[in-house]
């Protein structure tokens, strides 16, 4: 063989191992789209149900606090006294921001607690980027008395109250004390 045929196949060797083919573009193109067109929804899912129960997380977390609370207070009042020693403050019936300064229980003296009271960091964040709302129905309020000899706490009415998410309306949660 001569130098230039020697050349020449060397070149054309090079040149079919520097790239891909127009074919084996498509076809990777073709894979990548469609293991997109199913993995793209599905991440997003997850993404959505995984915002939802923290949503549902820090819910509970403002629920039992109110509760504890709410229950705290009960316990701590006058044994002599057989009137309300604590409350829930109604929403009547509308949702209502729940901000740091919203007064959440009265008890006696007539004295309120509200959200600060309960989380010295303010009202925690919705992993929605919006607030919380609550609910408290007139019904709903509940009343805890002493009452009887010995003297004893009794709850009455069944304080339930209600938070969502202000942007996720239909996540909500329902707490009963």
């Amino acid at each position: 063989k001569d130098f230039k045929t020697e050349y020449r196949s060397l070149v054309m060797m090079k040149r079919g191992t520097l790239g891909f083919t127009l074919m084996e573009l498509v076809v990777t193109v073709a894979i990548i789209g469609t293991l997109a067109v199913f993995a793209v929804p599905a991440y997003l899912d997850a993404h959505q149900n995984g915002k939802a129960n923290k949503a549902l997380e820090t819910m509970n977390l403002i629920g039992a606090a109110v509760v504890n609370k709410y229950t705290a207070v009960a316990h701590r009042g006058n044994n002599d006294d057989a009137s309300a020693i604590a409350s829930l403050v109604s929403t009547g019936g509308a949702w209502l921001a729940l901000s740091d300064s919203l007064d959440i229980i009265k008890h006696n003296p007539g004295t309120a607690i509200n959200m600060r009271d309960l989380f010295k960091d303010g009202v925690p964040d919705s992993p929605f980027g919006s607030g919380w709302e609550i609910q408290i129905a007139d019904t709903a309020i509940g009343v805890a008395t002493w009452s009887g000899e010995p003297p004893s706490l009794e709850i009455l009415n069944n304080p339930r109250f209600k938070i969502r998410d202000v942007n996720q309306p239909s996540i909500t949660a329902t707490y009963t004390m």
